[in-house]
């Protein structure tokens, strides 16, 4: 198995001493990121004992995959990896081109442990001969006062704008990177971390990126005080083995593999998120919305129970307000950029000062009652200025606004200035003052919970399922007998508290309480039900790629011409000969036992929105006989066809990890 080369560079920070240590790594089944960060978490600091997803042994493990550095397209994200405050379990996190610059400072991973008394910013920069670490510390009224407004602008983007300022000067002439945090960090469990390409220290426009699903900004700030990590310098990169640094080398794997030219054969694999001829349109948001139709999320998941015609309609309006706008202002001017490393593809597309892609769009957009551009320009630019996962926050706010209309909530309670228009007939008749209100009212809430400035908006900071045990309490003279808060939220449960708003697919798989799930370790495609098994067997075929994606921090836009390129890479590389498969499934089985450690295993699903979605997803994606039991008993037909999903997953996997 393990051969001499695969050696990662390590540099442990201890944030409360003060202490930094680096170290070469090497062990047999470690070829990446996760790989480290699992046996780190599960065998050197044990965090599945942990009570508490904020305590400073909560290591946040961060950095590079083993192929940056090389001139291959998509193998510079950046993986994140820490015990997740909203799942439980370790989690993983990645963003767009950020490694580029990373790998300047050459190594592999940085550990931070411990925690500091003051907010901090981690400085990380390498002059060509030596590695300098320096640990910068704001005071937290200065870093508030800083989110709350510098230079014109909010959140993280003042907070990235204000390092710029004051840090530019020790990159002089490097290139160099910024990840920080906004207040969402601070107050709930759904921060993220934010990072923008920088060129000749200005912020290029749409190339923003995070790592966000799991909480990773809410640990990095909660468990650690590090407000912000900036990173660059002059490392080169080597290769032990062949240089795949060298396009001759890097070409002639590729080509190899593919029988055909490199360059044909990434621009063909990558089409749909630079620019599809077929559909005119580009990207995810472009590409998404066409091929979605009336099965789009809209209203918080309320497609159950709107007719087919009025969402046929209601489709037409988000295609005309929404996608027709982005695409003449985004992809007929051509404003496309990528993620900060040199990659053909061009993913990034932005109009109007704002990135835009399809899983914010969508939760801060239609799940919300929002289908026109401009006013998801409001709500998106809002949620992303605080720091929130996008998907996670839309997801929250949907089941917000959702309440706040039925009554259950006030608008005063939750700090909004007043009840939105949450019914098809808003969205059918007036779609652009309901988008207009809608939004603001998203806004609103995105700073009410990002800086926790009310008793209720603080509840929500917690999540969807956590929140609604405290506020069936709180308001049980306002439900229905047998009725809870969160039979209105969509999640995916796990344990006693666990939760993950799922992406934006009407997807069976999206639902199921995987060891990892909310990222594409699911096999999320919408419009189809599945036997079980089958569902099953996809699931685990797509967890075994995104795996390798995530260990290796290679773009996943890239998967169509990288998976079977990977193997010969390490083998170029390292000369590592490594069975892809049984190594993922190995991690898998990994995950799975930490988890239950930590006392997080599946459960049922503990909202009637969710069994919803299951049993109509039955009828209107055409799997008859399953709509005919749900149609007798939707819970019970609900609970046997999860069993018996999550007993294939099992049977295939070899863990117990069943209802």
């Amino acid at each position: 198995m393990g051969g001499r080369d695969m050696r990662f560079s390590v540099l442990k920070i201890n944030l409360n001493e003060k202490k930094v240590e680096s170290e070469e790594f090497e062990r047999e089944g470690v070829y990446g990121i996760i790989d480290y960060a699992l046996y780190l978490h599960d065998e050197v600091y044990k965090t599945y004992e942990l009570d508490d997803p904020y305590d400073p042994r909560n290591v946040m493990i961060f950095g590079k995959g083993p192929f940056a550095g090389s001139v291959l397209p998509g193998a510079h994200r950046m993986t994140f990896v820490y015990r997740s405050p909203q799942y439980g379990g370790v989690f993983p996190s990645t963003m767009g081109g950020a490694a580029y610059q990373f790998q300047r400072v050459g190594v592999d991973f940085v550990v931070l442990e411990g925690k500091r008394e003051k907010p901090t910013v981690v400085v990380l920069f390498n002059d060509g001969e030596n590695l300098n670490v320096e640990l910068h510390e704001i005071e937290l009224e200065k870093v508030i006062e800083i989110w709350k407004g510098y230079k014109g602008e909010e959140g993280v983007y003042a907070l990235t704008q204000y390092l710029i300022d004051n840090f530019h000067n020790k990159f002089d002439g490097m290139e160099y990177r910024i990840a920080c945090v906004g207040p969402a960090s601070l107050n709930t469990h759904m921060g993220a971390v934010f990072s923008q390409t920088l060129r000749n220290g200005k912020r290029v426009v749409g190339s923003e990126d995070w790592a966000a699903r799991g909480g990773t900004g809410s640990v990095l700030l909660r468990a650690h005080n590090v407000v912000a990590v900036i990173f660059g310098g002059r490392a080169k990169r080597k290769f032990p083995k062949g240089d795949i640094s060298n396009i001759t080398v890097a070409k002639q794997i590729v080509e190899g593999v593919h029988k055909k030219p490199m360059n044909e054969v990434i621009s063909e694999k990558t089409v749909k998120y630079k620019y599809n001829p077929k559909l005119n349109t580009g990207g995810t948001f472009g590409g998404n919305y066409p091929a979605e139709g009336d099965l789009v999320p809209i209203l918080n998941w309320q497609m159950p129970y709107i007719p087919k015609e009025d969402r046929i309609k209601i489709h037409e309006n988000i295609m005309k307000y929404y996608w027709e706008p982005f695409n003449k202002e985004a992809i007929e001017t051509k404003n496309w950029t990528n993620c900060g490393e040199p990659c053909p593809v061009v993913c990034k597309k932005y109009a109007n000062g704002h990135h835009i892609e399809y899983e914010p769009r969508e939760a801060n957009g239609p799940l919300t009652g929002v289908i026109t551009l401009r006013a998801s320009d409001v709500s998106v630019h809002a949620v992303d200025a605080m720091g929130f996962d996008a998907i996670s926050f839309g997801g929250t706010a949907a089941w917000v606004l959702e309440l706040v209309y039925r009554g259950l909530l006030k608008p005063e309670e939750v700090g909004i200035s007043d009840k939105p228009e949450f019914d098809k007939d808003s969205l059918l008749l007036k779609p652009v003052e309901t988008s207009e209100k809608n939004a603001k009212l998203v806004a609103e809430l995105a700073h009410r919970v990002a800086f926790a400035e009310t008793e209720i908006a603080k509840i929500i900071g917690e999540g969807i399922r956590r929140a609604s045990e405290v506020l069936d309490e709180k308001f049980k003279d306002r439900l229905s007998y047998g009725e809870s808060f969160k039979d209105y939220g969509v999640y995916t449960p796990l344990g006693a508290n666990g939760e993950m708003v799922p992406t934006m697919y009407w997807a069976i798989g999206n639902y199921i309480p995987l060891p990892i799930q909310g990222r594409y370790w699911t096999f999320y495609q919408f419009g189809v039900f599945l036997e079980p098994e089958e569902l099953a067997n996809k699931i685990v075929a797509s967890a075994l790629n995104e795996y390798w994606y995530d260990n290796v921090g290679w773009c996943r836009f890239h998967r169509g011409w990288a998976t079977p390129v990977l193997r010969a890479l390490f083998m170029e590389a390292y000369g590592e000969n490594v069975d892809m498969e049984e190594q993922a499934k190995k991690t898998i089985r990994k995950l799975v036992n930490f988890l239950k450690k930590a006392g997080y295993e599946p459960v049922f699903w503990d909202s009637m929105r969710v069994v919803d979605l299951i049993a109509k997803g039955a009828e209107e994606f055409g799997n008859q006989k399953w709509a005919e039991q749900f149609k007798k008993d939707k819970v019970v037909t609900a609970k046997e066809y999860l069993r018996r999903v999550l007993a294939e997953y099992s049977r295939i996997l070899g863990v117990d990890w069943t209802l």
